[in-house]
């Protein structure tokens, strides 16, 4: 496995409870040991295909946390890339899967959504976890260019780790079906407000060094816009700030949205985690600033 596998390997060893990675110690037949066998010879995609069947004879909490640990395991090797040898349709260009948690001042909001572009237009998309709890069978939303998104209804709790199952039907009835393994999601925000204009973001203590690195969103609504079309946005990675920059907006009261997004694949299937931080945020601009304008902005 490329570099992150041994940070990776004795964070988890004490996980596994696995004294050595030789082949010899897999004396074991079941799911579990096999999974974890072929992960660690660097078989990562058979290894995938069994935690599929391992997640399917529904594991008990130890088991399940061996699985999502094996999970982060196996994606040391190239974030996900090498997890499965499946590939979308030729109708299909693109598909994200995404979970978020929106914390504006007052609520807390749970969302898992389905997008992706198509050459074909998308009837129905479910995702359902194993055996049969649907978080979302709908049309999506559409647009002319071939986007689509379907949304799940009001979530109580986060989307747990575990074995899923997404499908998409188009107009010509052919459908596309693949198997998911979500992690376990992060119990911590990692993003919270200072004050209206200004927040912290905390850090991961182990990064995976094959994956992305984590991406700043910053968007600004107008209040008074029900469609919710940014006025202004802004995608960030690298070295993230904590201080909105100066934005060229008319005086007013605007609504204020910060994501912090970490990516990882499946194969083709792009998973993203975004914590989301939103606010009203008033602007006025000072009267030096005032002075300097151009006459026909005042």
């Amino acid at each position: 496995m490329r570099v992150g596998f041994t940070s990776y390997w004795l964070m988890l060893c004490s996980v596994f409870m696995v004294p050595s990675a030789s082949a010899e110690w897999f004396l074991g037949q079941d799911l579990y040991t096999l999974s974890h066998q072929r992960v660690l010879e660097g078989k990562t995609s058979e290894g995938f295909d069994t935690m599929i069947q391992a997640w399917q004879q529904a594991p008990d909490e130890q088991q399940n946390t061996n699985l999502d640990g094996l999970l982060k395991l196996a994606l040391t090797e190239d974030c996900g890339r090498s997890l499965t040898q499946a590939v979308l349709p030729s109708w299909l260009s693109t598909l994200s899967i995404r979970r978020e948690v929106v914390q504006n001042l007052n609520q807390v909001m749970l969302k898992l959504s389905v997008s992706g572009a198509s050459q074909k237009k998308i009837d129905e998309v479910t995702f359902t976890r194993w055996p049969d709890q649907k978080y979302i069978s709908t049309s999506p939303v559409l647009e002319k260019n071939g986007d689509f998104t379907a949304e799940s209804s009001r979530l109580e709790k986060p989307i747990a780790e575990g074995l899923y199952k997404i499908t998409l039907t188009n107009n010509e009835k052919e459908a596309w079906s693949s198997w998911v393994i979500l992690g376990a999601p992060s119990i911590k925000q990692r993003i919270g407000w200072k004050d209206s204009k200004n927040w912290r973001i905390e850090h991961s203590q182990l990064p995976n060094p094959t994956c992305p690195s984590p991406v700043l969103s910053i968007n600004l609504y107008d209040l008074n816009d029900l469609s919710w079309t940014p006025i202004w946005t802004e995608e960030i990675d690298g070295k993230l700030p904590t201080t909105l920059p100066q934005i060229d907006v008319p005086d007013g009261r605007y609504w204020l949205s910060v994501g912090l997004i970490e990516s990882r694949w499946q194969g083709d299937i792009s998973i993203l985690d975004i914590q989301r931080i939103t606010r009203p945020i008033d602007f006025q601009l000072s009267l030096d600033q005032k002075q300097q304008q151009p006459e026909e902005q005042k």
